[in-house]
């Protein structure tokens, strides 16, 4: 396979070219650093056979077919950039590579059959070069979650939209929800079967190479192979013996704030964890605890903190840990 190279990035070039060298190795696995988004960044170890079938599902439910083309706009050191690599070379399609930038749909000029986005760069895709999501067949977005505004201002794009479901441990995703209807559920993957485990999802795929993985994620089961997404147990906040799910509040406020944030727990002395705010901004946005009425009362943070920059992980997710480190270089307000 002979990568179409839109970019003059020579580090970018020589990773791409690299990973496509230790692919065709005689070595049986692939090592992987997991993003680092709730934690320290860990090395991971997968089969080559089972990242196969992993890019053969996904070209499945795609019906993607040899000689049609995948842009690389990630770092090819990431899960997601990883994969798109490895799907190129499965299922014998063109692979397009162009900057990894937070607006990678400028530097495409021909039709595009299937795109990776994380939400930072779907959002400023949008806002910037709306008119290049013409040019793609289907585009899916992994990595975050999707604002309720960002998720509206999808519903006006002509292509097939998905966001994505997985991690570094299941070899990108393995289930998908389809952003252009009103279904909250997550479909899983053919070969991929679920459960719950005290609320959180366990995965398992023999294909995959997973067997019940017991992962953080709080699920509502709809089926055996579909599940709404509700947030992650180990950012869930007990405030007063109250449990906060993160996600909900902040895909709430994602209505009322045009703005990055996140919703987190800071150890109290008398309510356990205090539900602060976190939003990346440079000016003290000056909300009032009547804006907050869109939450259930329980949920109104106690404190907003106001950051002109947050920290993030090489594939683009907030890093929640690191953040909490510079707030004492952020502006607080009191609720």
């Amino acid at each position: 396979m002979t990568p179409e190279f839109i970019t003059n990035n020579d580090k970018l070039i020589t990773e791409v070219n690299g990973f496509i060298a230790e692919w065709q190795s005689s070595s049986l696995i692939i090592a992987v650093k997991t993003s680092g988004s709730t934690g320290t960044p860990k090395l991971i170890e997968l089969r080559k056979s089972n990242m196969v079938s992993s890019a053969q599902m996904t070209g499945r439910f795609f019906d993607l077919k040899k000689g049609e083309s995948i842009l690389l706009n990630m770092s090819p050191k990431t899960i997601g950039g990883i994969m798109i690599i490895v799907r190129a070379i499965v299922l014998d399609l063109k692979l397009i590579v162009v900057d990894v930038t937070s607006t990678p749909l400028i530097q495409i000029k021909n039709k595009v059959d299937i795109v990776s986005m994380v939400p930072m760069q779907l959002k400023a895709s949008i806002e910037t070069s709306p008119d290049k999501f013409d040019l793609i067949r289907t585009l899916i977005i992994g990595g975050g979650v999707i604002s309720n505004t960002l998720e509206n201002q999808i519903k006006n794009l002509k292509c097939d939209i998905y966001h994505t479901f997985g991690m570094t441990e299941t070899i990108s995703h393995i289930a998908l929800r389809d952003l252009k209807s009103d279904n909250s559920y997550f479909q899983t993957l053919n070969e991929v079967n679920i459960e719950t485990e005290n609320d959180c999802l366990v995965i398992s795929a023999a294909a995959l190479g997973i067997n019940r993985l017991v992962t953080n994620d709080i699920v509502e089961l709809k089926s055996k192979t579909s599940f709404k997404w509700l947030g992650r147990s180990d950012f869930a906040i007990n405030s007063g013996g109250i449990k906060i799910i993160p996600s909900i509040i902040e895909r709430r406020l994602s209505t009322l704030i045009h703005a990055n944030l996140f919703s987190f727990g800071l150890p109290d002395m008398k309510l356990g964890q205090r539900h602060i705010l976190v939003i990346e901004s440079t000016s003290d946005l000056k909300l009032k605890k009547s804006d907050f009425n869109i939450l259930d009362n329980y949920m109104t943070p106690k404190e907003i903190y106001y950051l002109d920059k947050f920290s993030y992980t090489q594939s683009g997710k907030i890093n929640k840990l690191l953040t909490i480190e510079s707030l004492g270089n952020a502006k607080k307000q009191v609720l």
